[in-house]
């Protein structure tokens, strides 16, 4: 048994896609974000960037936690011997298509929703069109690899299209760029990998099993007040840089 610590984000449906794919038993635990729960000592303590998701294998004498979605995918995939393949440059190969998700999509579509959702409107500009432009220049990328690739490794779909899938149905769900007429028109490769992986039956049950956890959210952000979301955000009387800002002009 498994177990993800988490909420309805990206990152954490990578990991229950890659638990579906596998067969593996899971459950899910949520985690209040908004209320601070990463900030909590426990929680700390397995992942000490303070980040969900988090897994837990329960398996053992032991539970042991696995910090990090990349090193969790991997984790899964050696425990399943699934997802990876075992010819050295293949894997390599895989693996370059794993850390671009890593690298790019998600930090680059991460900033790009803080900029629409959560900065203020009057200092969004810059950053939403800096934010806006990467993530379409990272599609780009993604559509002519797909252009001449079934998956983004090869033939077989495996990790780096576990990972970057998440990423995708929330770009497709919530971006502003995706909402102007005949956007997706522009990726028609991506497109079609898009719904291939869609159309998975391990991803129907994990998007199932993480939409359950969407009503936690939107009740943990409706009780969050302006000061939980600037923790949220580092900013504010949260920003993690007062701190070194003081050592230095002290």
């Amino acid at each position: 048994m498994f177990e993800v610590l988490g909420m309805s984000s990206p990152n954490v449906l990578k990991l229950v896609l890659m638990l579906e794919e596998c067969g593996f038993d899971y459950r899910l635990r949520h985690v209040d974000v908004f209320a601070g729960q990463q900030f909590d000592p426990a929680f700390l303590a397995i992942s000490p960037n303070n980040k969900v998701p988090v897994l837990i294998d329960q398996r053992g004498a032991e539970p042991f936690a696995v910090f990090e979605s990349a090193s969790a995918l991997l984790y899964l995939s050696e425990a399943s011997g699934l997802m990876m393949p075992a010819d050295a440059h293949l894997r390599s190969r895989a693996m370059s298509w794993l850390m671009l998700q890593t690298a790019s999509v998600g930090p680059m579509f991460g900033q790009y929703v803080h900029f629409f959702r959560y900065a203020p409107e009057d200092e969004r500009g810059y950053g939403l069109r800096r934010y806006e432009s990467e993530a379409v220049r990272i599609l780009g990328v993604l559509e002519r690899r797909l252009a001449e690739s079934p998956n983004l490794a090869g033939g077989e779909y495996g990790l780096a299209d576990v990972a970057t899938l998440p990423w995708i149905r929330t770009a497709d769900s919530i971006f502003p760029l995706f909402k102007r007429e005949g956007a997706w028109n522009e990726f028609p490769a991506l497109r079609r990998w898009f719904e291939a992986g869609l159309a998975r039956p391990a991803t129907g049950r994990a998007v199932a099993a993480l939409d359950a956890l969407l009503s936690d959210d939107v009740a943990a952000f409706g009780r969050a007040d302006s000061d939980a979301i600037d923790r949220f955000c580092g900013r504010g009387r949260h920003d993690h840089s007062a701190k070194l800002s003081a050592a230095t002009t002290a």
